[in-house]
């Protein structure tokens, strides 16, 4: 059964977006390859060659359905896998096909676990909406981070952030109650989106469904669809469309207890 966008459940989201670290330059032009850099320069300054080695990569990028599976559990993708455009997801499945989401990937984030060091993944990842994505060749990956370091070190630092991020997930599952570890999120994507110049004014496009939703927070989707409609009766968030808004953001942080600093 194909679930619907939460869109047309009127969730929201909403929160002035922080300035991103080193107050990295705003996207020029917009672009997805862009926000790979703007990402980057946020964990450490880049240079005019380390932005246009990125814009390099353009030539790699395709567009990729919704709901396609871009790497298999213990596959080892000889390629680093970028997220340009879109929303994408790393997840586990049971045998039953329940699936538990570990990381929303949005634009500028990716998988280089094989084409740096030939390990098999232990989970899977897959497009959960419509995207652009790049597969950089092994070759041509190594070569990038051999000649340019501070896209290097840029990448070290934004593994650290994930891995914060991982931890922080898992004490949003095992200490929050559906309201809080929903609040936690909203003001987590916002946090993410509003760095790389997709979120202002407290508003950003969410076009996921709710079972996307669900299967991160580790809630069903009725609990999902309550947990959001009282949100909103609080007056925390509002929606048009898949466009959400925060309208409350310090009480919706303080509901979640949310601090930045992970990120």
């Amino acid at each position: 059964m194909t679930l619907a966008p939460i869109a047309l459940m009127d969730p929201a989201v909403s929160g002035a977006a922080r300035v991103p670290r080193h107050l990295a330059r705003a996207p020029e032009g917009g672009g997805p390859v862009c926000t790979l850099a703007h990402k980057l320069d946020g964990f450490a300054p880049l240079t005019g060659q380390d932005r246009a080695a990125l814009e390099g990569l353009t030539g790699y990028v395709r567009p990729v359905e919704r709901h396609t599976v871009l790497v298999e559990q213990e596959c080892v993708a000889n390629y680093a896998l970028i997220v340009f455009a879109g929303f994408a997801s790393r997840f586990k499945r049971r045998l039953s096909g329940r699936r538990q989401i570990l990381a929303y990937l949005i634009p500028g984030d990716l998988c280089d676990r094989g084409a740096l060091h030939g390990y098999p993944l232990d989970h899977a990842i897959e497009t959960l909406t419509d995207c652009r994505i790049a597969k950089v060749p092994r070759t041509a990956y190594l070569d990038l981070l051999g000649r340019h370091p501070r896209v290097a070190l840029a990448l070290q630092r934004a593994r650290l952030a994930e891995e914060a991020t991982a931890r922080e997930w898992m004490a949003n599952i095992g200490m929050r109650s559906g309201l809080e570890r929903t609040a936690h999120l909203l003001c987590e994507l916002l946090e993410r989106l509003g760095r790389i110049g997709q979120a202002s004014d407290g508003q950003f496009d969410l076009p996921l469904t709710q079972g996307d939703l669900a299967d991160a927070l580790g809630l069903s989707n009725v609990h999902v669809n309550r947990v959001l409609q009282a949100l909103r009766r609080d007056g925390l968030i509002s929606l048009r469309g898949s466009r959400l808004r925060i309208l409350a953001p310090r009480r919706l942080r303080q509901l979640a207890e949310f601090e930045a600093g992970y990120l």
